[in-house]
């Protein structure tokens, strides 16, 4: 690929948004971890009670740690849920919207929001905490708190043309997820 400019004027919807956060919270952050081990413990001290059926109250304790077992951690992912459904209506996303436009050459990313007038923020290459890549976007990361979300079919090239020009510009470990 010889071109010198990718432009993506990005319209978000919530679909997209809560793609991104399932996307960042529970794959890249891995998130979900801590609650399956909470649970996993909490089941198997669940199940040794059950075991114990000569003891006194056995069963009641069981019952108990199976109960704690899995309704918090549902609970954690229900509030997982929730903050999506507000961040959806804070931003005003419900339906399509443009947000920003990322302009991108060889040296650095152009970016401008469209929701407000600010200044165009201007991100080298080498400041890039990485690119990754799911099935219908690709997700460029300014540093770990802030990332740009790049739905496919909305850059002026193809998902495969914009990870190729991404790889030109960044090293290899910095590149997570295949071509599409």
């Amino acid at each position: 690929m010889n071109r010198n400019t990718v432009t993506t004027h990005v319209c978000m919807d919530a679909k997209t948004f809560r793609r991104f956060g399932l996307f960042d919270t529970f794959a890249l952050r891995r998130r979900w971890i801590s609650p399956a081990v909470f649970s996993a413990i909490f089941i198997v001290f669940a199940v040794i009670c059950f075991c114990l059926r000569d003891k006194a109250q056995s069963a009641l304790l069981g019952g108990v740690l199976l109960a704690v077992g899995l309704i918090l951690p549902a609970c954690y992912f229900l509030s997982f849920y929730l903050q999506m459904n507000d961040q959806v209506k804070r931003l005003g996303i419900k339906k399509p919207k443009p947000v920003y436009t990322l302009v991108m050459n060889r040296s650095e990313i152009h970016i401008t929001n469209d929701m407000k007038e600010e200044a165009e923020v201007v991100l080298p290459w080498a400041n890039v905490m990485g690119v990754w890549r799911d099935r219908r976007a690709t997700y460029l990361y300014a540093n770990a708190a802030r990332a740009f979300i790049l739905p496919d079919g909305q850059s002026d090239c193809s998902p495969a043309e914009l990870w190729d020009f991404a790889a030109q510009c960044l090293p290899d470990e910095k590149l997570h997820g295949k071509r599409p």
